[in-house]
């Protein structure tokens, strides 16, 4: 149920990479910015993960475990949206001028399995959108609750369910939490303290 992006082609791309990547330890919390008038960077993310907010209006985006490459694409001219970039779990990250990296693909002949990442991505773009957009609030928290268990623990660990999938939806706190409060009590899931442990078979109506 989880929509998840295969690290082949990343993974492959990062290894030929690395001896022009200088990889950094990146303490939680620690925070980059992505803007149409910024300087244009990318974050490779090699252990760890990071959270991406989109500003003013503070949405999450996404929870991204390594690997993942976020900032390669360039955001359209004239976007005001600014997008922050979380490190939640000690991390390693490298930073790059994106034309150096375009000029390295270039060079080393990569484009091919920089392509195919990013096709890899576009493929789930649509099922993520309509995973926000589903028919009824349950529908959206039951996609959200998947999206989350799929997460690495560390990850899960740092974030609570209710904050999760309110950061994404906008779905009010009580409506979130009544759910919650009902699938735990039904034992399709199981949260202990604010936190996601485990989820069984959920059920497809509520």
């Amino acid at each position: 149920m989880a929509t998840k992006t295969d690290p082949e082609n990343l993974l492959a791309l990062m290894n030929k990479l690395e001896p022009f990547l200088q990889y950094r330890d990146i303490p939680i919390n620690t925070r980059f910015t992505i803007g149409a008038t910024q300087k244009p960077v990318c974050y490779f993310v090699r252990k760890g993960a990071v959270s991406v907010y989109r500003q003013p209006d503070d949405i999450l985006v996404e929870l991204f475990d390594a690997p993942t490459l976020r900032g390669a694409i360039p955001l359209p001219p004239g976007t005001e949206s600014i997008y922050t970039i979380k490190v939640i779990v000690p991390s390693e990250i490298a930073i790059i001028n994106r034309e150096d990296l375009f000029e390295l693909l270039h060079r080393h002949r990569l484009w091919e399995l920089f392509a195919r990442h990013q096709l890899a991505i576009n493929s789930i773009s649509i099922e993520k959108i309509f995973k926000l957009t589903a028919p009824t609030t349950y529908n959206i928290v039951r996609y959200q609750l998947y999206e989350l268990i799929n997460m690495p623990e560390e990850v899960r660990d740092n974030i609570l369910a209710e904050t999760y999938i309110r950061s994404k939806t906008r779905i009010s706190r009580s409506g979130i939490m009544r759910i919650l409060s009902d699938l735990k009590d039904g034992g399709y899931i199981v949260i202990v303290k604010g936190i996601l442990k485990e989820v069984h078979h959920l059920p497809e109506n509520y």
